[in-house]
């Protein structure tokens, strides 16, 4: 952990309301990662609103892909028709599920201390962070990695010049020769995440 880290950690821990989720403030393992993926009715946390979310766990080269977490949200708006072409929930798919509450009791302590793995995990991260600090008093602690840099440092370009469509995660997937799966579905896409950061990492 570098001392950035744990500054943020310890200020992050003095916000805390639920003393239950305090390990998630203890310096993260050096070989467990979890690999998360959202999928939202739009890009804009301010107005946009969680629909799903997978989470896997990677231990050491081995990912856990059968014992993973896939929640499915109630949004306080319904998905509409411009939406739902993208992530394929209808309202009937999220009327009955969890609300954000309940959705945080069962991913929070799976995340725990581990470093988070994403594609893009910033904006996850915004819609995650948002109702977090609703639910716990803080957003996440936790460390952040962006399969995109990673892949940068992998194919020599260092300036962030690969094309917007290069760096799509099923062209990611592709280049690495590893098997694509069906996108915007938010396991699939935590799972191919999982792949690619074994791959690069």
């Amino acid at each position: 952990m570098t001392l950035a880290h744990h500054l943020k950690s310890a200020w992050y821990l003095r916000q805390l309301t639920r003393p239950e989720l305090k390990g998630m403030f203890e310096p993260s393992p050096s070989d467990k990662w979890v690999a998360i993926d959202c999928e939202m009715t739009g890009l804009n946390p301010k107005k946009d609103h969680l629909l799903s979310i997978a989470a896997i766990h990677i231990n050491g080269s081995n990912i856990q892909s059968g014992q993973g977490l896939h929640l499915i949200c109630r949004p306080p708006v319904m998905p509409t028709k411009e939406t739902i072409v993208i992530h394929g929930l209808r309202p009937i798919d999220v009327e009955n599920g969890l609300n954000y509450e309940q959705m945080l009791e069962r991913l929070l302590p799976f995340i725990d201390n581990r470093p988070i793995v994403g594609y893009c995990p910033q904006l996850d991260m915004g819609f995650l962070n948002k109702i977090s600090k609703s639910y716990m008093g803080t957003a996440l602690p936790n460390p952040i990695i962006d399969i995109r840099d990673l892949y940068n440092r992998y194919s020599g370009n260092r300036t962030q010049g690969i094309s917007h469509q290069a760096q799509q995660l099923s062209s990611i997937a592709t280049q690495l020769q590893l098997p694509e799966l069906a996108a915007h579905d938010a396991y699939n896409d935590a799972l191919m995440t999982a792949m690619v950061f074994l791959h690069l990492r």
